[in-house]
C-alpha cells in the first residue's frame, strides 16, 4: 500500500470513528437509521435467502427493508450519467423520498459534493462507499460523516 492511500484512509477513518456507532449524534431519528440500520450488526432474516453475501448488499437491504413506505432511488450509474440523474430525480422529489447514491467518493465524488451543498438536499449520510440523502424540510439541513 502506497503512502498517500496510508494517509488518505487514517484521515478519513478518524473523523468517521466519531459517529459511526451513533456516538455524538443528537437526533434520534438520525441516531436509529445509523445505529439499528447502517450499522446493524445481528444477522438479517433474509440474508441467505437473497444470497446477500457482502456487507454493501447486506446494508442496502437493510435500508431498502427500513425505508420500504417510501420511495427509495439509487444512483448506481457514474460520472456525468450520475449527475444527469441527481438533476432528473430533484424534479420528483417528495419529503419522504430517499436517495442513495453509490460510487460517492470514486467516480460521483464531484456529485456528492453538489448534493451535501444542495439546498433540496436536507440531511445527507456519507459511509464512504455510498451516500444517503433525505429531503424532508422539517429537518435542519446536516451531513454526517459515517
Amino acid at each position: 500500500m502506497n503512502l498517500q492511500r496510508t494517509t488518505h484512509l487514517i484521515l478519513t477513518a478518524l473523523p468517521r470513528a466519531i459517529h459511526r456507532r451513533g456516538f455524538g449524534i443528537h437526533s434520534p431519528w438520525a441516531y436509529e437509521l445509523i445505529r439499528d440500520v447502517l450499522f446493524e450488526r445481528h444477522h438479517y432474516y433474509a440474508y441467505q435467502d437473497k444470497q446477500l453475501n457482502t456487507r454493501q448488499e447486506q446494508q442496502l437491504f437493510r435500508i431498502q427493508n427500513h425505508y420500504r413506505e417510501h420511495p427509495i432511488i439509487i444512483i448506481e450509474k457514474k460520472g456525468q450519467e450520475a449527475a444527469n440523474q441527481y438533476k432528473e430525480t430533484l424534479q420528483h422529489t417528495t419529503p419522504s423520498t430517499i436517495l442513495i447514491i453509490e460510487h460517492i467518493h470514486h467516480h460521483n465524488a464531484a456529485l456528492w459534493q453538489h448534493i451535501v451543498n444542495d439546498p433540496h438536499a436536507i440531511v445527507t449520510f456519507d459511509l464512504g462507499h455510498r451516500g444517503i440523502v433525505t429531503f424532508d424540510p422539517k429537518r435542519i439541513k446536516q451531513n454526517y460523516l459515517l
